[in-house]
């Protein structure tokens, strides 16, 4: 938990509720925050809170209003002072990130003088706050925003030279330039599981895809014998659910593989709808589209333990999957899920002894992506399923969990217990 200091200038009373706002939006996203509205008493040293203030905080937050720099820059007040405590450790390391100007009723806009050209957040547009606040915490927390991945040089002469080979290594990227995740036979079946989970009234889903580096070639007999080895009936309907025994689920053999649809108006005991939809062609690539499991149990959540063993059964069935089809265990695959359908949705546990104070989000879509090894799968399955799932519990007001908590649940369940 960072603990920051705001230093600040008292311009008028409403330059003070500015500042106390974004103290109290800053605690309530995890930060701990030192402020002499909250924490200077009638009769204490200012001089001392000012200094412990400042040296013992991870992070200093400098409103630089236009009054807040002259008295800086002047010498004057409890502003003046403070500078003299923050020049000293910009002496001592000139390198430091430690503070942070922030702009507000700044017209110029300018710092301090003796901070020189410090990056600062721009705070003057009350219209721009919620996004201006984002920056702010993601910079405290250490969570920069995600970067896309890096794409291929259109200008290669390599790729060109590639051109006849079905798939361009290690990078994840089609010949064309396309990510493998992302060509004509994704986009087909995402386009068929999205009409269909739509037409029964369902918007929460988790979308599977993944994809082998080196193609292989096999028939629809050998991929139903894929799936089937790599099915794991701990949790729910399992990844690439097979119920064979009702003719309009059993899966289908068709031209590029084989594809099944299990549409549930009612699901008997809940009285409530569900979608699968998942689909394999002779590549070895393959795609699901699955209702939120969630939606059976309690509309409009998120379970974070849920998503956990439902992201840790994804892997475990495309290591089973690719392991059957005789895919040696250094194959790289690229390997993305998705979640929808999440705004206005509320991030709870699904077991009620583990303790979690619930979180909601406006976003709606968040996607995680990874090239791994299948090798990687066995080795470190919690830390995979960690790196997928950090965006999606960060859009739930920066929620996060540590590595215990992933490494309980997920072992958990690769044991074969789900709870």
């Amino acid at each position: 938990m960072p603990k920051v200091f705001i230093s600040y200038s008292h311009d008028s009373n409403e330059h003070k509720a500015w500042v106390l706002q974004v103290a109290a939006d800053l605690v309530r996203n995890g930060v701990e925050v030192v402020i002499d509205q909250w924490d200077l008493a009638p009769g204490q040293d200012t001089v001392r809170f000012m200094e412990a203030g400042i040296v013992g905080s991870d992070r200093v937050l400098m409103v630089c209003s236009d009054e807040y720099v002259t008295r800086a820059e002047g010498g004057r007040g409890g502003v003046g002072y403070e500078r003299l405590i923050v020049t000293a450790e910009l002496v001592q390391n000139t390198s430091t990130h430690k503070f942070i100007p922030l702009m507000r009723a700044n017209a110029s806009p300018r710092v301090p003088a003796f901070m020189g050209p410090r990056l600062w957040i721009d705070f003057r547009d009350d219209q721009q706050y919620n996004a201006r606040l984002e920056e702010l915490l993601r910079e405290l927390h250490g969570v920069p925003a995600a970067r896309p991945p890096l794409g291929p040089n259109p200008f290669s002469s390599a790729v060109a030279a590639s051109a006849t080979s079905p798939r361009a290594g290690s990078s994840g990227v089609m010949p064309s330039g396309v990510p493998l995740l992302d060509d004509d036979w994704f986009s087909a079946r995402a386009t068929r599981a999205k009409a269909g989970i739509h037409q029964h009234g369902l918007a929460g889903a988790m979308e599977l895809r993944f994809a082998l580096h080196e193609p292989l070639r096999k028939s629809q007999v050998e991929l139903l014998e894929g799936v089937r080895a790599a099915e794991i009936p701990t949790f729910g309907w399992p990844i690439g659910v097979l119920l064979e025994s009702r003719q309009e689920y059993r899966p289908r053999p068709v031209s590029f593989g084989i594809e099944t649809e299990v549409a549930v108006e009612e699901r008997a005991l809940i009285g409530r709808p569900s979608y699968d939809y998942w689909a394999a062609n002779a590549q070895g690539c393959f795609y699901l589209l699955q209702s939120l499991f969630e939606d059976q149990r309690r509309e409009g959540k998120v379970f974070f333990d849920t998503r956990m063993v439902r992201v840790a059964e994804s892997f475990m069935f495309c290591a089973g999957f690719y392991r059957q089809l005789g895919a040696p265990a250094e194959s790289l695959v690229s390997f993305r899920v998705t979640h929808v359908g999440l705004r206005g949705r509320v991030l709870e546990s699904a077991n009620r002894e583990r303790h979690f104070y619930p979180r909601s989000t406006t976003e709606d879509v968040c996607e995680s992506e990874l090239v791994v090894s299948l090798k990687e799968i066995h080795d470190d399955l919690p830390g995979l399923v960690r790196r997928v799932l950090e965006p999606l519990f960060a859009v739930f007001e920066f929620a996060s969990f540590g590595e215990p908590v992933y490494e309980e649940i997920v072992s958990k369940f690769a044991a074969g217990r789900p709870g």
